[in-house]
């Protein structure tokens, strides 16, 4: 009976192992790394640029595996479903997190995920054409108001951040100006040149490559990239709107693992190399660690529930 007992214990001690190893190891192999979005884009690019770098500081590769579709919703749920091991993680622009769960029905909510860090950060920018008779917002909301209905606005469709930057700004000033869906930034920016919509909100480079004149920088603080260019705060307003993101993890990984992603994932953000990708882009590390990034998550899901619930309420 002792002998078994023996037996059966050195079992169950033997299959502890492999478990506490792997916990003690991690990450012991490749870990995978969805982007949520087609190849090419601005987060696709971002999250290329942190995989390198946290491949140098973990010492495995970190491959990117692009899951678009859905408004980002279908790579963010698989996401989601993976194994809670740490060997599946996200690199999650805002919109799928705190948006998309308000316009329709998404299988995940901002509850089941491991935040692990804030990576990037990027203010919305109001852009028009070059020979607009906009030069400030001022200009703008003293015409809105003598003219509803008259003016126009585009963004890459309901409940995108441009979108809800937007509306958060008609909220705010009592202004009544349309929208136009468009079929991305570019499309966006043809059509004001064109002259086929007035105004739209954009991340930096948009504003930049084609030249639009920026009436104001939705943050508190100017931007590197438009010094020239008054932020919404300092013209008098309230509204501020960026596109932001990080890195997640399914609910539930275990500690060890987020706790070294989290240490790796604020080197990789401190990196040179992957801030020059940020300022090429118009945006900066914003860097929260996971507890900070998930206040983050859980108010402005709070604040875009009410924006989304005014817009459907209309």
């Amino acid at each position: 009976m002792k002998m078994l007992f023996k037996f059966v214990a050195a079992i169950a001690l033997a299959g502890t192992i492999p478990s506490l190893a792997t916990a003690a190891d991690f990450p012991s192999r490749p870990v995978s790394l969805v982007v949520p979005f087609n190849a090419g884009g601005s987060t696709d690019l971002l999250g290329r640029a942190f995989s390198r770098e946290m491949e140098e500081i973990l010492g495995v590769p970190f491959p990117v595996k692009n899951i678009g579709g859905g408004a980002a919703t279908i790579g963010t749920a698989n996401v989601a479903r993976a194994r809670p091991d740490g060997y599946t993680l996200g690199y999650v622009a805002a919109a799928p997190l705190i948006s998309q769960p308000h316009m329709r029905e998404t299988p995940y909510t901002t509850a089941d995920f491991t935040y692990i860090c804030k990576t990037f950060d990027s203010p919305q920018v109001l852009v028009t054409k070059p020979d607009s008779p906009f030069d400030n917002l001022d200009d703008l909301v003293a015409y809105a108001r003598q003219h509803p209905g008259e003016l126009t606005y585009g963004s890459p469709g309901p409940g995108s951040l441009p979108h809800l930057a937007m509306e958060t700004f008609l909220a705010e000033t009592g202004i009544d100006i349309r929208h136009v869906p468009m079929n991305g930034d570019a499309a966006g920016a043809a059509a004001i040149m064109g002259g086929h919509i007035d105004l739209m909100m954009a991340v930096i480079p948009i504003a930049l490559q084609n030249d639009l004149r920026t009436i104001a920088v939705m943050s508190d603080e100017r931007s590197d990239q438009l010094p020239d260019t008054q932020t919404s705060v300092e013209q008098g307003y309230e509204t501020t709107f960026s596109w932001w993101g990080g890195l997640v993890a399914p609910k539930n990984i275990p500690e060890e693992a987020a706790d070294k992603l989290g240490k790796a994932c604020a080197k990789a953000t401190s990196q040179e190399r992957y801030l020059k990708v940020l300022s090429r882009l118009g945006a900066t590390a914003g860097y929260l660690d996971g507890a900070d990034f998930a206040d983050e998550v859980s108010t402005q899901s709070a604040a875009t529930a009410k924006i989304i619930a005014n817009i459907q309420s209309e």
